[in-house]
């Protein structure tokens, strides 16, 4: 069974957009708005994450000994050491540091014999 097509109400919204007047105005007014919403609701919660990302990535400690990223934390949630500015720096090694190594190279002639 087929429904009867709605005449009553497509032909009133039709006054509603064709008639000057406030309803009219006030359609139109409402149709804008949740335009205006769809289209830059988006854009303003990227821009709101975006602050928020930044904000959280300066406050995050990275830890000396194993590298893991932590906000607000006094002690690495992963090796335990400690993240307080003036504590000392995880157990050293005995290596020297990359930047002062000195690296030896020999040069030998490698022939096809």
């Amino acid at each position: 069974m087929q429904r009867p097509v709605p005449w009553f109400w497509l032909i009133a919204l039709a006054l509603l957009l064709v008639a000057p007047g406030l309803t009219a105005r006030l359609f139109v007014d409402v149709i804008e708005g949740v335009t205006l919403v769809l289209v830059l609701g988006p854009l303003v919660l990227a821009g709101a994450g975006l602050l928020v990302w930044q904000w959280a990535k300066r406050r995050m400690t990275i830890c000396p000994a194993c590298g893991t990223p932590s906000l607000g934390a006094l002690q690495c949630p992963a090796c335990g050491a400690s993240l307080v500015a003036d504590a000392p720096a995880a157990a050293t090694t005995a290596e020297p540091a990359a930047r002062d190594a000195v690296i030896d190279v020999q040069v030998r002639d490698v022939s096809d014999d």
